[in-house]
């Protein structure tokens, strides 16, 4: 039923933009250029102060913490377990024990694929490829949420990585080390490859958005020395004109932030409450262009 009021958000966009293009004209041409500068060189700033910041965050705070648990989720985390619950999970009409699993694990060669295999022999009705994907996703799935489950799901975590090149590539080689049964491999793999650069992108996101709102408040004081021009005559209304203009840029900026703070709470959350999930915000018309849209990649190259 939340779903059904999507158009809030539309509406929200609408009325922010509306209220920047009066404030822009009362402002003023001048005004409004000088704090749209301002706008983007804090925009630029809280970028880069995001990029530096995060890493020295996690690296200094976080890091241990993070890695002493992991290792301590490790230790209790059976690798042949985890496979023999994939496979019950998988619906594949085929029982395997813990010594079959074990002398699978053992072999040279891609366990996925060996393990497709086996399953495909013993009757399985797909073929060994879907056996092998599906298997690599289920395990993958339970690992993480031993692992990390606890503080967050391994869905929001995958999701979250999507805008980390390599992501991937770096779970298998998480998953791999896993099954070879080196515990502490296993947690330091996973700490680096898949918990580390999603906390740092989450670290990025909040040190941004908390970076910008503070230089726009900054900006706004700075600028406040031009909004006498208005009062200027023949220069006063062309300065009004165009600052109503300029107003829509900074009230953009504005939704856009307001948008990625709407993202970070679905994220956080899951997508569970009743307004703010993803389902809500794709069914806008103008908001999820908005919510979708990643600046900091843009910036970034």
């Amino acid at each position: 039923m939340a779903s059904n009021l999507f158009w809030f958000y539309d509406a929200l966009i609408i009325g922010i933009a509306l209220i920047f293009l009066y404030a822009g004209g009362k402002r003023g041409l001048m005004k409004s250029v000088v704090l749209i500068v301002l706008t983007v060189v804090s925009f630029a700033l809280s970028w880069f102060i995001s990029e530096v910041g995060a890493p020295v965050i996690y690296d200094s705070l976080l890091q241990k913490p993070i890695l002493s648990a992991l290792g301590d989720s490790s230790e209790k985390t059976d690798p042949v377990s985890v496979v023999n619950h994939a496979v019950s999970n998988g619906n594949y009409g085929v029982e395997m024990t813990d010594i079959e699993i074990e002398g699978i694990i053992s072999q040279t060669g891609d366990f996925f694929a060996n393990i497709a295999g086996e399953i495909k022999n013993n009757g399985a009705n797909e073929g060994e490829a879907q056996i092998a994907e599906g298997m690599e996703s289920t395990v993958t799935e339970i690992m993480l949420n031993a692992l990390v489950g606890d503080v967050v799901s391994p869905s929001v975590l995958t999701e979250i990585l999507e805008s980390v090149s390599g992501t991937e590539r770096n779970i298998r080689a998480a998953v791999d080390v896993f099954l070879n049964g080196d515990r502490a491999a296993t947690a330091s793999m996973v700490e680096e490859n898949v918990v580390a650069p999603a906390v740092k992108t989450v670290l990025r996101w909040i040190i941004w958005i908390v970076s910008m709102f503070i230089l726009m408040f900054v900006s706004r004081a700075i600028a406040n020395a031009f909004k006498g021009l208005n009062r200027v005559p023949i220069i006063g209304p062309v300065n009004v004109l165009l600052g109503a203009v300029l107003g829509l840029a900074e009230g953009a900026v504005i939704i856009y932030l307001i948008a990625q703070l709407v993202k970070l709470v679905c994220y956080f959350t899951d997508n569970s409450l009743m307004f703010l999930n993803s389902e809500t915000v794709e069914s806008t018309y103008l908001f999820k262009y908005l919510f979708n849209f990643d600046a900091m990649k843009l910036i970034g190259g």
